[in-house]
């Protein structure tokens, strides 16, 4: 399996934006549309533009030497994202509101529930592995992979956030040799809602 990053000519970027989509549909239905068909089709608008989060120069998508995809990644150096460029791209791309919810409600939303992320931090964002291969190990192969995109960046550390009820993953992340780094708890939620913070340094080695 090997980490490509993402070609807009070779891939079928509808698939992309479904998988991605996959990852975190109550989000994306908050911030990009309730109805599915229209959140993926917004997010696919994001992906071709590029300069965003969900920027097309910010996804690698995981392959087998067939060609066949096998899962994809969204991740991208804490720098490399800048709030006055993202502005542009959601007003160039979305309708007013959905502008005004990304760039000014979902910063907000990003500081509660989610790891802050510093310039040289490598974030995973999203990670989905094709609905048919799960449970064989590639999602450890494409986090163990992800590493070296960090190292080429000069990244000190590998970040992300794994939901408290996700407990599988945080096991998952913990055997890689991720560690929690802070947590965050939705203190508007009746339930113990919250997220992990979790981290895997770079600089020793």
């Amino acid at each position: 399996m090997k980490l490509k990053e993402l070609d807009l000519t070779k891939y079928d970027i509808n698939q992309i934006s479904e998988m991605i989509y996959e990852t975190d549909q109550n989000l994306f239905g908050i911030f990009l549309d309730k109805n599915p068909i229209q959140a993926v089709s917004k997010l696919k608008k994001l992906i071709e533009a590029g300069k965003n989060c969900y920027g097309h120069e910010h996804i690698y998508i995981a392959e087998d030497e067939d060609g066949t995809i096998q899962g994809v990644l969204v991740a991208f150096r804490g720098d490399e994202i800048a709030f006055v460029q993202e502005a542009k791209i959601f007003k160039a791309t979305m309708n007013f509101k959905d502008f005004f919810k990304l760039t000014f409600i979902k910063p907000i939303y990003d500081s509660i529930t989610a790891s802050s992320i510093q310039g040289d931090d490598f974030y995973i964002g999203n990670l989905v592995v094709s609905a048919n291969l799960r449970g064989k190990g590639i999602g450890s192969k494409i986090i163990e992979q992800s590493f070296q995109l960090a190292r080429d960046k000069k990244c000190k550390r590998v970040l992300l956030d794994v939901i408290f009820e996700n407990t599988g993953a945080k096991k998952l992340y913990e055997r890689i040799g991720f560690k929690k780094c802070c947590e965050k708890n939705l203190w508007w939620s009746s339930k113990s809602d919250g997220t992990y913070g979790m981290e895997y340094p770079l600089k020793n080695e």
